[in-house]
């Protein structure tokens, strides 16, 4: 049985019950364009024949593959495929850290259609209380209470993006004309550097291993800066990537973060604790939040784990902070937007949110797969999901791969800007960024590194 296309229908590799197999085959055939927009696919009973499978189990598969947005069932006419492939081009952009797209546009649209009795003209032009309308806190700890962290919706402050957050967050916490020593991965992500310098803050970076930044050196790091009066009197601030650390994709242990909350507290620091890649992958370790909330910033989003058509931020940040924050969001002249806000709620009470979650930790363990058989041993480390990975090497190693890798057609995202120490670092290395490309444009991508990597020096740095 073949469509138009040449496609044969299949079942993925045996290890899961049989309807998850066929759903898995034919979402990545329709995410690789193998099967594409508008293809009609076969009839139920005649591919539950053709596969030797029940009838319930394509029934099954179709209505999972609805639900994600990749196929619609059309009474009378049959099941078609609705997720457009990207087309492809000549530059592979491993720069753009994104989600893979697996929120199609024809699902976006009938969750508009469906909220659109929701939004007027006084809702879209309403400013709302700093904060946030309640309604739309209450979605935002709905979406986070789906992944496994309960925070009360009225200790929520809504952003326009987990940027936009982070920039408030460290708004609040500073002063004019007194800089703010911010503690950070040594390399971390450069939108969190970018902001801290512009700011004037004092960015010191903290070395870090196979489960991210080393509290054992950032209680020693404390300890002599404030003997040497580096503080005078300002709280620092640690700022914190625990789960699927960007770059280099570290992951703390619930011991490590333990011990990273007793430092904090010795020191009497506060704590941005960079979520927003947790969503992507099951909760094993509880949020810093959780372990020390009266201290602790917790900044996620919606963008990352979902698409970054869903640009909503949400802080929940310590009591005596709270309105610091919203004050700053609001300063920031970017109010959140009511209709991401009506959208969100639509796909998280429909579950569709939650399903389509689920799709991208799967697409990103494919994803990951591909990076490590590729790449092997040249990565910092191998994660299972998650859509980033990172090569460690001396910075000017770092430069030489990443102008090569354009004068290649293959796009990165620039070294130094991840270098919590660009002058004197000697840790740094290349985020490989794996959501945004198609499949085959991904292969070729990491193709094109691995071959540069066999003609570079050999990388160090681990």
């Amino acid at each position: 049985m073949r469509v138009s296309s040449g496609w044969s229908p299949r079942l993925a590799d045996a290890g899961a019950p049989t309807s998850e197999r066929l759903v898995t085959a034919l979402a990545e055939d329709i995410l690789d364009g193998v099967v594409a927009e508008g293809e009609r696919l076969p009839a139920h009973r005649a591919l539950a024949e053709e596969l030797g499978v029940a009838l319930g189990t394509v029934t099954k598969a179709y209505a999972e593959l609805g639900l994600r947005g990749l196929v619609r069932g059309t009474h009378g006419r049959g099941t078609f495929v609705s997720y457009r492939a990207s087309p492809t081009s000549g530059t592979v952009d491993l720069a753009m850290n994104m989600p893979p797209r697996l929120l199609s546009d024809e699902v976006i649209g009938d969750a508009l259609a469906a909220s659109a009795h929701r939004v007027d003209a006084e809702v879209l032009s309403a400013c709302g209380p700093p904060g946030g309308r309640l309604e739309y806190r209450r979605t935002a700890a709905a979406w986070l209470a789906s992944s496994g962290l309960e925070l009360p919706p009225e200790e929520l402050v809504l952003a326009h993006g987990a940027q936009q957050g982070i920039v408030a967050v460290l708004m609040a916490v500073g002063r004019p004309g007194r800089p703010v020593p911010v503690y950070t991965e040594e390399v971390t992500f450069h939108g969190a550097l970018s902001y801290a310098r512009l700011a004037g803050h004092s960015v010191h970076g903290v070395p870090i291993d196979r489960q991210g930044m080393r509290p054992d050196l950032l209680d020693r790091m404390l300890a002599l800066d404030a003997r040497a009066g580096a503080h005078a009197g300002i709280r620092p601030v640690v700022y914190v990537t625990p789960t699927l650390q960007n770059p280099t994709g570290a992951t703390m242990c619930a011991s490590r973060r333990r011990e990273l909350v007793r430092v904090a507290r010795s020191h009497d620091v506060l704590v941005i604790e960079d979520d927003v890649y947790a969503l992507s992958e099951e909760r094993t370790a509880p949020a810093l939040v959780e372990l020390a909330p009266e201290r602790t910033f917790h900044v996620s989003s919606a963008s990352k784990a979902l698409s970054p058509a869903i640009r909503l931020g949400m802080v929940k940040a310590p009591c005596a902070f709270r309105p610091r924050v919203a004050d700053a969001v609001r300063s920031l002249g970017l109010p959140v937007s009511p209709l991401i806000c009506v959208l969100l709620d639509e796909l998280v009470g429909a579950g569709i949110a939650s399903t389509v979650r689920a799709s991208i930790r799967d697409e990103g363990a494919r994803r990951t797969a591909l990076a490590r058989e590729q790449l092997g041993s040249a990565l910092f480390l191998a994660p299972k999901t998650g859509y980033h990975v990172f090569l460690p090497m001396p910075p000017e190693h770092a430069r030489r791969l990443a102008a090569a890798a354009q004068d290649a057609g293959v796009l990165v995202t620039d070294p130094d800007s991840m270098l919590a120490d660009p002058q004197g670092s000697r840790v740094g290395g290349v985020r490989l960024s794996l959501g945004a490309p198609p499949m085959a444009e991904l292969a070729r991508g990491l193709s094109v590194v691995r071959d540069l990597l066999g003609a570079a020096p050999t990388p160090s740095g681990k």
